[in-house]
């Protein structure tokens, strides 16, 4: 990582660690946090390309840990289908696209985020309501994932009005993430936005990840979900903050 001085090394690993820490326990977490703590540094593209590779070694994780719980989930075919459609568009699109206009929809999916944990009512959806939704819902998020890296806060609310068991909840967020990384993934090299210096920073990503997903996963049985949340809320607020004035002072 060119130009990276060591402090800004320790932020991102820290940001990486915290958010495979997350991701272990709630089944999401980690592009949340490490994304717009890496964007500031390495650029919004830069970012996404980074974390697509561990995006699919982290899912594939959770996928397998929690896969006897396969049979409670709900929609995911349709939700799968559609989401690798709508990755493939939003990692073309991801070239196409000047670093502001990106920090700036990455500010929004951020924003998006906050405001639904804070707000979010928890709703029930019925099934036969989610038969319809579930297809648009899967596009746009795919899209999401392929654009920015983050479709989580779209994913875990409408999963959230599913009422799932929490493992089968996990699963359902895991294999979706999963779909949609290895389906960004190939694309993203497909479009030449791999490089053999980003590749190789990607591998080494998943250094941390490998250490604290399982202990996040493990924590998941003693330690309260909510804590997560909070801890994730006050990074993504402060990166949200940093890539505002980036963009604002046009050095994104």
């Amino acid at each position: 990582m060119n130009g990276i001085s060591p402090l800004d090394l320790v932020v991102i690993v820290t940001a990486i660690a915290v958010g495979a820490f997350i991701k272990g326990a709630t089944g999401g977490g980690l592009p949340q946090v490490a994304i717009p703590v890496m964007a500031p540094f390495l650029g919004v593209e830069h970012a996404v390309v980074l974390m697509a590779i561990p995006g699919i070694a982290s899912n594939a994780w959770l996928v397998r840990t929690h896969r006897a719980e396969a049979h409670h989930t709900r929609d995911l075919p349709s939700l799968v289908g559609t989401s690798i459609v709508g990755a493939v568009i939003g990692t073309v699109a991801l070239k196409s696209l000047d670093g502001r206009a990106l920090s700036a929809a990455l500010i929004v999916v951020i924003v998006a985020y906050i405001v639904i944990v804070l707000v979010h009512p928890g709703f029930h959806l019925p099934p036969g309501l989610t038969r319809v939704t579930s297809p648009p819902v899967g596009l746009l998020a795919g899209g999401l994932q392929g654009s920015t890296g983050i479709s989580g806060p779209l994913l875990t609310t409408y999963l959230h009005g599913f009422q799932l068991p929490p493992r089968a909840y996990v699963f359902s967020l895991a294999a979706l993430f999963c779909v949609g990384a290895v389906v960004q993934t190939v694309t993203l090299a497909a479009v030449g936005l791999y490089t053999e210096t980003r590749f190789i920073e990607s591998l080494l990503t998943l250094l941390p990840i490998a250490l604290f997903l399982p202990a996040g996963s493990w924590s998941a049985k003693r330690l309260s979900p909510a804590t997560f949340q909070r801890v994730t809320l006050v990074l993504v607020g402060a990166s949200a903050i940093s890539l505002l004035h980036d963009v604002l002072s046009g050095t994104s």
